[in-house]
């Protein structure tokens, strides 16, 4: 379910009416994790994170989201690279670290793209790209577009991975997929969508 800024959050797109909320950093990313059970690592088929950066959070979510995200524009307007972090609460969190994006958008590229996405006491990363998930780059970045939505510059994207290894334990690895606990979820990619990244400005059409 990919909610819009407007109904997840009350009037954050509603600058016009004076809303403190208008322009404000917010994020939905929902995705679920699979791992081996009998190495310490505990699945988690639901996770969400909605809600305006140390604000509101989205109606059906609890807790404060607590985000951070920038957009860097390459002088020659070829790509955009990205880095965000999201947790809301202590107990989990997503990072995405310098993926080279297409300016008009697209998969990951860059030798230091990365994905970290701590689970309990469990922390995992390793590389991210475009390509299927292989051993050498346990996650895919695809899909991602920019766009207005409402006044508010937006990105969105899926988030795929396989083999992403615990530092501590590298034998333990863990898959990132769509939200959900059916079959079709676990071949499936997570979202991201982000507002108001700093940053990430959206040309005006014509």
């Amino acid at each position: 379910m990919v909610r819009s800024i407007a109904l997840s959050v009350l009037g954050l797109a509603i600058a016009a009416c004076g809303d403190p909320n208008a322009g404000a950093l917010f994020a939905d990313i929902q995705y679920g994790t699979e791992c081996d059970e009998s190495r310490g690592c505990t699945p988690a088929p639901n996770r969400d994170i909605c809600g305006i950066n140390l604000g509101d959070p989205c109606p059906e979510v609890g807790g404060t989201a607590n985000l951070s995200c920038s957009v860097l524009e390459a002088t020659d307007g070829s790509t955009r690279t990205l880095t965000f972090s999201a947790s809301q609460g202590t107990d989990f969190s997503i990072a995405i670290r310098q993926a080279i994006i297409p300016f008009a958008g697209g998969p990951a590229a860059g030798a230091n793209c990365t994905v970290t996405i701590v689970d309990g006491p469990n922390r995992h990363t390793g590389l991210c790209g475009s390509s299927e998930p292989t051993d050498a780059q346990p996650c895919q970045v695809s899909g991602v577009r920019f766009y207005d939505d409402l006044g508010n510059p937006t990105l969105e994207g899926d988030i795929f991975c396989q083999h992403l290894q615990n530092q501590a334990n590298p034998l333990q690895l863990l898959e990132v997929h769509a939200k959900g606990s059916a079959a079709t979820d676990a071949m499936s990619p997570g979202h991201f969508r982000i507002a108001n990244c700093d940053g990430l400005e959206i040309p005006e059409e014509g």
